[in-house]
């Protein structure tokens, strides 16, 4: 039960400050791999969907209204997006492609996001 606990505590924490869990996965990948390039990927992909739930908490929580609808249809519009592309460059459709390109839009697009709003948070509780 304990480990259960901390488990919940450690993700709880990761969402709400996902910058730290991108520079743990940064420095654990690191020091196994000797490799930057492969750290920053990794660290990533590990990492977007602590971007995500953490921008979509933080938009309910400044402006009280829910998008997480939106953010689902918005991602499935992307996804097109680059399954059309493929398509009319006459490249072969893969699907794995497409979704490891989704996933780098959504964490750039996410980490500015969370960004954003954290900084509007932070002017918004001392006004």
């Amino acid at each position: 039960m304990i480990f259960i606990n901390f488990i919940i505590y450690l993700l709880s924490f990761f969402i709400m400050v996902p910058i730290i869990a991108t520079v743990i996965v940064y420095i654990i990948v690191l020091k196994l791999s000797r490799s930057s390039k492969k750290a920053v990927h990794i660290a990533v992909n590990w990492s977007t969907i602590f971007y995500i739930i953490s921008t979509i908490i933080l938009i309910q929580y400044l402006f009280n209204t829910s998008i997480t609808g939106f953010i689902l249809i918005f991602m499935l519009f992307v996804l097109a997006v680059i399954i059309f592309y493929q398509w009319k460059a006459n490249v072969d459709i893969e699907i794995k492609k497409a979704f490891k390109i989704l996933w780098k839009i959504c964490f750039l697009l996410f980490f500015i996001l969370y960004v954003t709003f954290s900084i509007i948070g932070i002017i918004m509780e001392i006004v």
